[in-house]
Formats: structure tokens, sequence, C-alpha cells
């Protein structure tokens, strides 16, 4: 009679699904690793009760350009060349553990009249975390980010454009408006230097929040921004930091989801 010995198999399989485990927990914990992801276009309505900000209401052509960074150091540093070169200031947002890791870029930004914003510390979806898990990763970053530039952060972009009414709501409560962005550039995708500049340049409007970064995992931003700074300017834009941007008129919620280029 022949018999299976099922014990081995069983053993792999129980093996391969802890080290899976293992292998997920450190990905998600190794800042290095951290490649941003977006999901494409903006949600067409809220996800829940509260609105995060997505754009300004407002006739003035004005509009601001953000910058996430949780990665690196090759990319942010020609990014900020082409801003100094074209005398343009942003908003970025930094994840704490990386202006933990990169102090002296952290206080270029500043020193360079750029607005610094959180993106908060883990970089974990915030509709996955309890209560106290979304003020802790909040908390720690803001900590962070204020002895760096001696300034109080007041907005948050959540890590991966992720949030919920609890998430919100325990924002406002630390002094945080959480913003996401009504023009996504999509640079995440790497693209293309054309599609970067030309999807920028259509979505573009007054009250506009640019969402862009400037992490190594996106190499191609600061190609692509002469042209989006120079084509914008063509068009009557003018840059200006998220922090005055908000003082233009009331915010508001995009009604249309922009289509793939």
């Amino acid at each position: 009679m022949i018999t299976l010995d099922l014990t081995r198999p069983a053993r792999w399989r129980a093996l391969a699904v802890a080290l899976l485990g293992t292998l997920l927990v450190w990905a998600n914990v190794r800042e290095a690793e951290v490649i941003e992801h977006y999901p494409p276009g903006i949600p067409a309505a809220a996800r829940g009760r509260l609105v995060p900000l997505y754009q300004i209401d407002t006739a003035e052509r004005k509009l601001a350009l953000t910058f996430d960074i949780s990665w690196g150091t090759q990319r942010n540093g020609p990014v900020l060349d082409v801003l100094k070169r074209y005398g343009v200031k942003a908003t970025f947002f930094l994840s704490g553990p990386w202006a933990r890791r990169y102090p002296e870029v952290v206080r270029r930004i500043a020193a360079e009249g750029h607005e610094v914003e959180s993106h908060g510390h883990q970089h974990v979806d915030f509709s996955g975390l309890g209560r106290d898990q979304v003020v802790d990763n909040i908390r720690s970053a803001h900590a962070i980010l204020k002895e760096l530039t001696g300034r109080d952060p007041r907005f948050i972009r959540p890590p991966n454009g992720d949030f919920n009414d609890q998430s919100i709501e325990v924002g406002r409560e630390l002094g945080y408006e959480t913003v996401i962005w009504s023009a996504d550039s999509i640079d995440w995708k790497n693209p293309g230097v054309d599609v970067i500049t030309n999807r920028v340049l259509k979505l573009a409007h007054p009250g506009a929040i640019v969402l862009l970064h400037a992490s190594d995992s996106c190499k191609q931003t600061d190609q692509a921004l002469p042209a989006i700074l120079e084509g914008l300017q063509a068009k009557g834009y003018q840059f200006v930091l998220l922090e005055d941007l908000v003082k233009l008129g009331p915010p508001s919620v995009p009604t249309a989801v922009p289509e793939e280029e």
C-alpha cells in the first residue's frame, strides 16, 4: 500500500505563510524601500462625511505646487534647483522618518522659502489604523518637522492619499487639515516627461492643488518641471504656497475624475 506523507507539505505551507507575513511587515516599516503610489485621478466625491481639502474656490489664476517626499535624496535636489532657478515657491509634504534621516535637505527646503508640511510618519493607509495609531502617526511626524524647521505644520497629506472620517477628525483635533489634490501629475507612474507636463497643464485651474513628488521613485519630475513652470506662467498662473492659497476662498470638491492620458 502506498501512503502519502502530508506532514512535510503542510509544514512547507506553514513556513511559506510565516515568511510571507514577515516580508510584508518588513516592507511596510523599511522607510528606505518606500515607493509612493497614488490612485489615478481624484475622487469624484468625498469618501465619508468629512471632506479633506482638494482645491480652493477662486477666480484668481493662482495655484499651489505640492511635492511629497518619503524616500531618497537623488531627486529632491534637482527639483529644488529648478524651483530656485525659476524663483518659484512650493509646498513640500515630508514624512517623519525621511526628515529625520536627511535634516540638511529639510533645512534647505525651509531656507529657500518653501512651505514644509506633514506627510505623516509611518507610510501606511490611515483608514486601516485605529484612532490612537493615527494620533501617534501625526504627532511623531509633527515633532520631527517642528524640531527641524522651528515651525508647526498645519496641513497633512496622508500617505497614499488615503483617508477616512476618523483620520480627518483626528487631524483637525491636532490642528491639521487633511490635504489631497485636484490635479494629479501621475509622476509617480514615471509615464514620461511629456505626459507629466501635458497632464499638469491640462488639469491646472484657479485654486488648484497640484500633486507632484520629489522622492527617488519618481525619476522624471525634475525633468518635466521647467516645461510645467513655463507652461503655467504662459497661461497666466502664479504659484503660491498652500498656506496662502487657502486665504483666497473657500474649499471646494472636484466634481469629475480626469481621464488618464
